[in-house]
C-alpha cells in the first residue's frame, strides 16, 4: 500500500514537473514570437534627402537612413546635403553597418567621400560596408567606384581623387577604419531578376536587384530586420519588373517621383510616372507607400500624383519632406 503510495506520489509530482517544464517553453516561443511581430517597433526611416540634381528646389539630394533600436544604422544614397542632413539628424557615425547605392548618378553618390572623411573624426574603428551596382555603360563598378576615389597605389601616376584618403582602403599606420566595397553583379545586356543578399547582423540583411534606369547601371534595395522591411527603388522606369519582386509584402516602399504622368519619351525611360508607382505599389503588396525625389517638374503636381497612384493602390501613400521620420 505504501508502495502504491508512494509510485502515485512520483507520479504526480513529475506530472507537474512536466506541466510547468511545457508552460516555461510555450511562454518563450510566444514570446519570441511577438518580439518578432514587433519588430518594427526598433525601426524608423528618416529621409535625408527628398530632391534630385537641381540646386533650385530648397532639398538635399536623394538619401535615406534607416535606424534600428535608436542608431544610425543603414545609409541609402548620398547625394548633395545628405551629410548635414545626417549631422541634424543626430546619427552616430560609429553606428552604420553599410552604405548603399542604387546607382552612380552624382545626386545619389557625391557625398561618399564626406562621410568617409568625417568618419576619421569620428573614432571609428570597425570596418564600412559600401555596396551599389556593378559597372556598365559608361559607368564603372562601385568597387572601381571607391578606389577612384581613394586608391594611391600607383605612386607614379596617381589617378584617384582623394589619395590622402587612401588608409581607408588598405590597411596603413594612419588606419581608423577600413572600407570594404562591393559590386551587385549588374547584367547590362539583360533584365536579371536575381537577388543578390548581404547579412550584416544576425537580425539586418539587404536585399538587391537590377532595375532598368535607362542605360545607367542601377539597382533597388531592400532592408530586412527580422520580420519588418523597407524597400527603396532608386530611380528605374518599372518596366522590368524586378521591384515588384523584391519588395514583395514590405512594410514600406519608397518610391522615386522624378516625373509626372505627361514626362515625354526620354524622361520615361529613365524614370517610372505616377500610374506605374501605384501598379507597382499595389502588385508588390507593400502597406505603406512613400514618395521622394521630387524635382520642379513634380513639386508642383503632388496633387495630381497622389490620386493617380490611388487609382491603382489602395494602401496609405506619403509625401516625404527632408528630415522627416517614419515610425514603423
Amino acid at each position: 500500500m505504501v508502495s502504491n503510495l508512494k509510485f502515485f506520489y512520483t507520479l504526480f509530482i513529475n506530472s507537474r514537473l512536466i506541466v510547468v517544464l511545457l508552460s516555461t517553453i510555450f511562454i518563450g516561443n510566444c514570446n519570441a514570437f511577438n518580439q518578432e511581430e514587433n519588430s518594427c517597433r526598433h525601426v524608423k526611416l528618416q529621409v535625408l534627402g527628398s530632391g534630385g540634381p537641381e540646386i533650385d528646389d530648397g532639398l538635399a539630394s536623394s538619401s535615406y537612413l534607416i535606424w534600428v533600436d535608436n542608431k544610425a544604422s543603414i545609409l541609402i544614397d548620398a547625394g548633395g546635403g545628405s551629410s548635414l542632413n545626417f549631422e541634424k539628424s543626430g546619427g552616430n557615425f560609429n553606428d552604420l553597418k553599410a552604405i548603399l547605392l542604387t546607382h552612380l548618378h552624382v545626386d545619389h553618390s557625391v557625398e561618399l567621400p564626406v562621410y568617409i572623411k568625417a568618419g576619421y573624426f569620428s573614432n571609428r574603428e570597425t570596418f564600412l560596408s559600401v555596396l551599389g551596382p556593378n559597372e556598365g555603360g559608361d559607368f564603372p563598378s562601385t568597387t572601381a567606384f571607391v578606389k577612384a576615389l581613394f586608391d594611391d597605389r600607383n605612386k607614379n601616376k596617381l589617378t584617384s581623387v582623394y589619395p590622402y584618403l587612401s588608409d581607408n582602403l588598405y590597411q596603413q599606420s594612419s588606419t581608423d577604419f577600413l572600407i570594404t566595397a562591393e559590386s551587385y553583379p549588374y547584367n547590362n545586356k539583360r533584365e536579371d531578376s536575381k537577388v543578390w543578399i548581404s547579412n550584416l547582423t544576425d537580425d539586418l540583411n539587404v536585399e538587391a536587384i537590377q532595375v532598368n534606369h535607362g542605360k545607367i547601371p542601377a539597382i533597388a534595395w531592400r532592408v530586412n530586420y527580422k520580420k519588418c522591411s523597407i524597400s527603396f527603388s532608386g530611380d528605374m522606369n518599372g518596366t522590368s519588373g524586378n521591384l515588384e519582386r523584391l519588395a514583395k509584402n514590405s512594410d514600406w516602399l519608397v518610391a522615386h517621383n522624378a516625373v509626372p504622368e505627361n514626362a515625354g519619351r526620354i524622361a520615361k525611360f529613365l524614370h517610372m510616372p505616377p500610374s506605374k508607382i501605384g501598379e507597382i505599389a499595389n502588385n508588390a503588396k507593400v502597406k505603406n507607400l512613400v514618395l521622394s525625389h521630387f524635382m520642379n517638374r513634380t513639386n508642383s503636381k503632388k496633387s495630381q500624383t497622389v490620386q493617380l497612384i490611388k487609382e491603382k493602390y489602395k494602401g496609405n501613400v506619403y509625401l516625404s519632406k527632408d528630415l522627416q521620420i517614419f515610425d514603423l
